[in-house]
């Protein structure tokens, strides 16, 4: 897949609001094999539909991975919608697109977070410690309650919360929070999860489980209040 076509679809689904109500209703709904058929034979419009079908759900798993960091969430988001389109001839169907392409996404996330870690260690050791004493950071959610009647201890606690389910994720590995934040935070069944990471579910599960162990113990003082 060339970067032009894929840059075409891009900007075609950014301007996809101007397109006239008519035009989109004569356009037939595929399903996800159909449109992937036609990618494959480089149809921009087909790209482009995909990236519209999948473009929420790339980015909260981005979101969510890279710890609530908008620009950083964005930037994977695209590095993985381009990753899926330059090798969408590999796709052969043995598991659901969406399967596959949330794989690469895991996988781009898990990239930037070790190649940033790998970094602030060499050349920013005494930036970890002040991090973790950092209460900024967005929340688990993706956009604040801007609700007017929002109670501001609640909204306190709520950040307290969140600031310390970051911290306990922290203390697992790459794996057991990467499988944590799919199952609990994205609500995918084991087997999704295993299909995604390659992995076997007996695996997955065994990750889980010592992940969900050391959340809790992390978060007690909040389940035993």
């Amino acid at each position: 897949m060339s970067d032009e076509h894929l840059s075409l679809a891009r900007q075609e689904s950014y301007e996809s609001k101007d397109v006239s109500i008519a035009a989109t209703v004569l356009k037939p709904v595929y399903d996800d094999k159909e449109l992937v058929r036609r990618a494959q034979n480089d149809d921009s419009w087909a790209i482009e539909q995909l990236i519209l079908r999948y473009q929420k759900k790339v980015y909260q798993i981005a979101y969510q991975m890279l710890d609530g960091d908008v620009q950083e969430a964005q930037d994977r988001t695209q590095d993985a919608f381009l990753k899926a389109f330059r090798k969408i001839n590999q796709f052969k169907g043995d598991a659901a697109f969406y399967t596959w392409l949330y794989r690469i996404v895991v996988n781009t996330c898990l990239d930037a977070r070790r190649r940033k870690r790998r970094w602030r260690d060499i050349f920013f050791p005494w930036r970890l410690e002040k991090d973790e004493k950092e209460t900024s950071g967005a929340s688990l959610e993706e956009f604040p309650d801007t609700s007017k009647n929002t109670n501001p201890l609640s909204t306190v606690s709520k950040r307290q919360l969140d600031k310390d389910v970051k911290k306990a994720m922290n203390n697992l590995s790459e794996r057991q929070r990467s499988i944590f934040q799919l199952k609990i935070f994205h609500e995918m069944s084991i087997p999704e999860i295993a299909q995604m990471m390659n992995l076997a579910e007996g695996t997955v599960k065994t990750h889980l489980f010592r992940a969900t162990q050391v959340v809790q113990k992390n978060l007690k003082a909040w389940t035993n209040g």
